[in-house]
């Protein structure tokens, strides 16, 4: 599973989510709407830069802004699948209230997109490969995925492959907990998975309940035989992560926190140059 450095280590198993929604008005052409939401303030980050604002802050939205030819607002959920399923039912529910002043909360989105940073499953991902899921498993759910859109996922796979940035289409699975050894990977590969994280299931089956179409878009930030530090121990019972047990595991293993931590600031590197292609592009309508 993605290493987990809470605020300070992003783990890739810790995700943004995008939304688009057409923005139906008096434009001669439509623009989609993005909402982005990411568990993790440095997750959020590279698209935080890409709507104009370098320093995100302890807000949980941020936008809507104009990126490209679409309007992106960005929120932070938090970490683990509980939060994670709290904050999407929360965001795509408040979208939708029909009591709402402003009329573009009251339009289904077009599409959500969870992004963010994953862990490794195979030794065909290496860190910073960038895939898309066509779906993914839980721990908790007994084997039954929830399927990403086609259409929407093989039109970013196509779409970054086309830019020579290399994607794969894989198959995730989402776990409460962090999988910090081979072993732990291995595990979790024998559900049918190819990368792990903690927040895209639950968000997925937010989108399906709500009938949006929605895929995943992440990037490798821990390989197969990367071991992490043991920040289970360190996690709360919702899912996120007490700082003072989080130190205790830095201070314990110095050395792999700070490889660790590496391997996430590189795989954000290329997540940022891939949300950049994805996040300049026009999105048709799914539904």
């Amino acid at each position: 599973m993605p290493g987990v450095v809470p605020a300070l280590l992003t783990s890739n198993q810790i995700p943004l989510i995008l939304v688009l929604r057409i923005v139906q008005g008096g434009h001669a052409q439509s623009m989609s709407r993005l909402f982005v939401l990411a568990a993790s303030q440095m997750e959020a980050a590279p698209v935080a830069t890409l709507m104009g604002v370098p320093r995100l802050k302890s807000s949980t939205r941020l936008g809507p802004l104009e990126v490209g030819p679409n309007e992106v607002t960005l929120f932070v959920t938090g970490m683990g699948p509980k939060r994670a399923a709290e904050s999407a039912a929360k965001t795509l529910a408040n979208d939708n209230r029909p009591e709402s002043s402003d009329q573009s909360r009251r339009q289904k989105p077009d599409a959500v997109i969870v992004i963010g940073l994953c862990g490794g499953l195979t030794d065909s991902l290496p860190e910073t490969s960038i895939v898309t899921y066509s779906g993914c498993l839980s721990t908790a759910n007994g084997g039954i995925p929830c399927s990403c859109t086609p259409e929407l996922s093989a039109q970013i796979t196509s779409l970054l492959n086309a830019q020579s940035v290399a994607c794969k289409s894989v198959m995730g699975i989402t776990s409460p907990r962090i999988a910090i050894t081979k072993d732990d990977k291995l595990r979790l590969a024998r559900a049918g998975a190819q990368v792990v994280d903690m927040e895209s299931y639950e968000i997925l089956s937010a989108a399906r309940k709500a009938g949006i179409p929605a895929t995943v878009v992440r990037v490798v930030s821990d390989s197969l035989d990367r071991e992490l530090p043991d920040f289970n121990r360190a996690l709360n019972p919702d899912g996120s992560v007490s700082s003072g047990k989080a130190l205790r595991v830095m201070l314990g293993s110095p050395v792999m926190t700070a490889s660790a931590y590496a391997a996430n600031k590189r795989a954000l590197r290329y997540l940022a140059s891939a949300l950049k292609i994805v996040l300049s592009s026009d999105f048709p309508k799914f539904r």
